[in-house]
């Protein structure tokens, strides 16, 4: 039986998950975060909507997956988020957020196979393709509209006469393309080997990122090894490359088995 997909049922804002983070200890209790949460939602007033966008933050960037009521003990995006300003770790969210959420990878999906960005996003049509896909209408519906507001917020769709659109990748340095990589392999695909030819567009192709082989050099021998190929760019990430994570985990030689990798994919986006 295949397994129910996990909805997205409420639009998040970068400065939630950036407050959020900060406010944070590693194990604590989620339920003592839940009453500083409600002064982070500025924006919402009813009760059960602050309600539902803690659910789904809490979910995304916080919860243990071995112990649901408590924080992660491994908590790198707080320790970026206190090294860093919102505007630094905004992109950072983002890829986080689609990089851990199925659903939103699967929607992700979608928008960049039917849309270029500069055209826009014609909800009921998307959705349709959705429910197509994954015939769960009540989540995909849900999930979509929230993750198009989502992505509103973050600056990657606008509204243009009164319809979304896809206006623009968000931009990303090197410091923040070294860190989507460290945690592309250490936090999402749970082993240290990444392909830089083989990155998933579905989470990828939202930012504007430097020359990743240029990023891969230049890091050699302090973040991963790098190694170049005829066919392919690999990087090996060191286990120790953030400093504040402690992982025993023992890393497996053969290739990883999350479902980002080991899909072909387009090169992402690159600025010149």
């Amino acid at each position: 039986m295949r397994d129910t997909l996990v909805g997205f049922d409420r639009p998040l804002r970068p400065h939630w998950i950036y407050e959020s983070l900060r406010l944070a200890r590693p194990g604590q209790r989620l339920s003592e975060l839940n009453a500083p949460f409600e002064h982070i939602v500025r924006e919402l007033t009813g009760r059960e909507g602050k309600r539902k966008v803690r659910t789904v933050l809490f979910r995304c960037f916080l919860r243990d997956d071995q112990d649901k009521s408590r924080v992660r003990q491994n908590l790198v995006l707080r320790d970026l988020s206190l090294q860093h300003d919102l505007a630094f770790m905004t992109p950072i969210y983002l890829f986080y957020l689609v990089a851990r959420t199925e659903v939103l990878r699967r929607i992700s999906d979608h928008i960049f196979r039917l849309y270029d960005f500069g055209s826009e996003v014609k909800m009921a049509f998307l959705k349709a393709k959705m429910t197509e896909s994954l015939g769960e209408r009540d989540v995909v519906v849900r999930s979509t509209r929230a993750f198009i507001q989502t992505l509103e917020h973050f600056g990657v769709v606008a509204r243009r006469d009164g319809q979304p659109a896809l206006c623009r990748r968000l931009p990303v340095g090197e410091d923040q393309a070294r860190i989507i990589l460290q945690l592309f392999a250490l936090e999402i695909l749970g082993a240290p080997q990444v392909s830089l030819t083989d990155l998933p567009r579905a989470v990828f192709d939202f930012f504007a990122l430097p020359d990743l082989r240029t990023l891969a050099q230049k890091y050699n021998g302090q973040l991963w090894d790098y190694q170049h190929r005829v066919t392919d760019d690999l990087l090996m990430v060191y286990l120790n490359s953030f400093s504040a994570a402690t992982r025993n985990e023992d890393w497996r030689e053969s290739e990883p088995s999350h479902p980002l990798s080991g899909r072909r994919s387009q090169r992402p986006h690159s600025r010149s």
